[in-house]
């Protein structure tokens, strides 16, 4: 396993506010070796905790082939803004291609939720206050687990709170791939049909999905097309889907979420509102 090294966010949390715990990384929450969560706790000493801390869940991004639960650009900000704020940060990793198909991939996620709704008593955390946030691929894994119910149903995943979406891809497959589109996705999908449905979210959407905030990059139209599009569906299954577009490219809307611009101030009002209801 790689040895840790405290990220900036964490090491100014410890001096300036005394906002986080030690926290416990590579934690297994499944058999193989790639299936493994870094936990971050606030200050036991923060008030919120006596009610239960809300859990915020952080999916990488990578084409389904890389990223890491530990980057900077994944965790940093997002842990300096959310952990003095009373919750729980979990940063999941999944197996990634060429050992797990991305619909493996989002089961692994329905594993790590399952897992982090075992282990929320032990960290005094509320099990019904989860928000699953992912970027990239690492939105769709986020989105396909919330259209299939079957999966969550065979990985044991409890419905979540709510959705973040930070420029989401692969919505819907059955339309994207027989279009001209980026290499990465053939690697990811293949080339038979049947296999685009199984990964799609479009294909497997049932039933009311979580509150979903799809945060889009104003920078090209396709970001923010694709997931008008996806929220159109969500829409129309009864669920909540908001859109808000930014002018920042596909690394910043990851990269910038926790730092004072209005993409945090964005998801922090929609993250409020679920926790409110």
């Amino acid at each position: 396993m790689r040895a840790f090294r405290p990220s900036i966010a964490l090491l100014l949390a410890a001096l300036c506010c005394q906002a986080a715990a030690a926290p416990l990384m590579d934690q297994p929450y499944g058999p193989d070796a790639a299936q493994l969560a870094d936990v971050h706790l606030p200050d036991t000493t923060d008030a919120t905790a006596e009610s239960g801390s809300p859990i915020l869940v952080v999916v990488h991004g990578g084409s389904w082939k890389g990223g890491d639960k530990a980057a900077s650009d994944v965790v940093d900000d997002k842990l300096a803004y959310w952990l003095p704020k009373g919750f729980i940060v979990v940063s999941v990793n999944t197996r990634l291609l060429p050992a797990a198909r991305p619909e493996q991939q989002a089961e692994d996620l329905g594993s790590a939720l399952a897992w982090i709704g075992r282990q929320a008593a032990t960290w005094n955390a509320d099990p019904n206050q989860i928000i699953v946030m992912g970027h990239s691929s690492g939105g769709h894994l986020a989105t396909l687990l919330a259209a299939d119910t079957s999966m969550q149903q065979r990985t044991g995943a409890q419905p979540w709170l709510a959705s973040i979406i930070l420029d989401g891809a692969g919505f819907d497959l059955l339309d994207t791939l027989p279009k001209p589109h980026a290499a990465f996705y053939d690697e990811a999908f293949g080339t038979d049909p049947k296999q685009w449905a199984a990964a799609s979210p479009a294909a497997q959407l049932r039933g009311k999905q979580p509150p979903t905030l799809f945060v889009c990059s104003t920078l090209r139209p396709d970001p923010c097309n694709r997931a008008r599009r996806y929220a159109a569906l969500i829409q129309a299954h009864g669920s909540v889907a908001e859109l808000a577009g930014v002018a920042r490219n596909h690394a910043q809307i990851n990269a910038d979420v926790g730092e004072d611009n209005e993409e945090t101030r964005t998801i922090a009002a929609f993250i409020d509102a679920r926790l409110a209801r």
